[in-house]
């Protein structure tokens, strides 16, 4: 039997900037049972695409550059929208051929842009922290002046990711606040429409 793959399942929220001090220093009410730092980077995304195919397709062909490091991935959309999602997110070279190749058979990872358009490239500054021990809550900022958060999970089972995620930000509702977060990628698209 093969065993079944992670999935990157996660929900962006809106964060408001002046309670981050609070957040970051776990002095929120309630406090979160831990909360750790793991970090500020930056980091460069590119996304390829040609004629809007693989989007239209749930897939997402990145390149992710951060210290010198790049690392190519497709983002396979399983369900939801640019706020609420389930990828399975696939960096293996060979699995992203197989991926991309049936919608594009241009692809060709030695070709400069893959042998595909140029669909987005931004940089972002992310805080990144561990919540109650299993939840990874990220904190985006972009080049472009969009900011987003992200409580992300990776499991096998993607209903039951998505009820625990709902339900540890219910549990926090001071920083979790309501109303529809706007992801890096459909903001981008806003912002250079104008």
């Amino acid at each position: 039997m093969a065993a079944k793959r992670l999935l990157e399942v996660e929900s962006k929220f809106l964060f408001n900037p002046s309670l981050v001090a609070t957040f970051q220093s776990n002095k929120g009410c309630p406090a979160f049972k831990r909360l750790e730092a793991l970090g500020t980077h930056s980091f460069i995304d590119t996304y390829y695409d040609h004629r809007d195919i693989l989007s239209k397709n749930g897939i997402w062909l990145r390149q992710r550059t951060s210290s010198g490091f790049e690392l190519l991935e497709a983002k396979v959309r399983i369900s939801g929208n640019f706020s609420r999602s389930t990828f399975d997110e696939i960096i293996d070279h060979k699995q992203i051929t197989d991926t991309i190749r049936p919608h594009l058979p241009q692809f060709n990872m030695k070709k400069q842009n893959l042998g595909l358009h140029l669909l987005a490239k931004y940089t972002t500054t992310r805080q990144e922290f561990r919540a109650d021990d299993r939840f990874t809550v990220v904190l985006d900022r972009t080049d472009f002046g969009h900011s987003v958060g992200e409580v992300e999970l990776k499991m096998e089972d993607e209903a039951e990711a998505h009820q625990e995620i709902d339900l540890f930000m219910a549990r926090y509702p001071w920083f979790f606040t309501n109303g529809k977060a706007e992801g890096k990628l459909e903001a981008y698209f806003r912002v250079m429409a104008r």
